[in-house]
């Protein structure tokens, strides 16, 4: 029965990882962009419903929403990538390793910690994404 769950675990495993390589780079260049979006000349940049258009800017407009940006979006831009180099590693070890993962518990661990921090760098990832489209939606 080992090589059964190990070739699920394998498949599963790839699968995770590719998804996640999809939604960053999805994120990233597809929705960002529409988030980083300029308003045009002449706007005030201190008008924060002028700039409902604009989420960036809008948040940047009033203090209370500032940090969501200069925090959530520095997060979102360059941590979260961790979480599919992250997932990467674990679906490496698991396809290197294959069965002998059940004799090796400190490359288990490895592997856990790994997609311990592919899950939380996720997990955090679009959880400030949620709180920035709460507070600057994108229209």
């Amino acid at each position: 029965g080992l090589n059964e769950r190990v070739r699920r675990l394998n498949i599963g495993m790839v699968t995770l990882a590719v998804a996640v390589w999809l939604t960053v780079i999805t994120g990233t260049f597809i929705v960002y962009p529409w988030y980083r979006a300029a308003p045009p000349a002449g706007f005030d940049p201190k008008d924060a419903a002028a700039l409902v258009e604009f989420p960036r800017y809008f948040l940047l407009a009033r203090e209370s929403t500032a940090e969501w940006h200069k925090f959530g979006m520095e997060w979102k831009e360059h941590v979260a990538w961790l979480s599919p180099i992250a997932a990467s590693v674990v679906a490496y070890l698991v396809i290197y390793y294959g069965p002998r993962l059940a004799k090796h518990p400190e490359i288990r661990r490895v592997a856990m910690i790994f997609f311990v921090v592919a899950f939380f760098t996720a997990a955090a990832a679009g959880a400030f994404g949620a709180f920035i489209t709460k507070a600057a939606p994108l229209h």
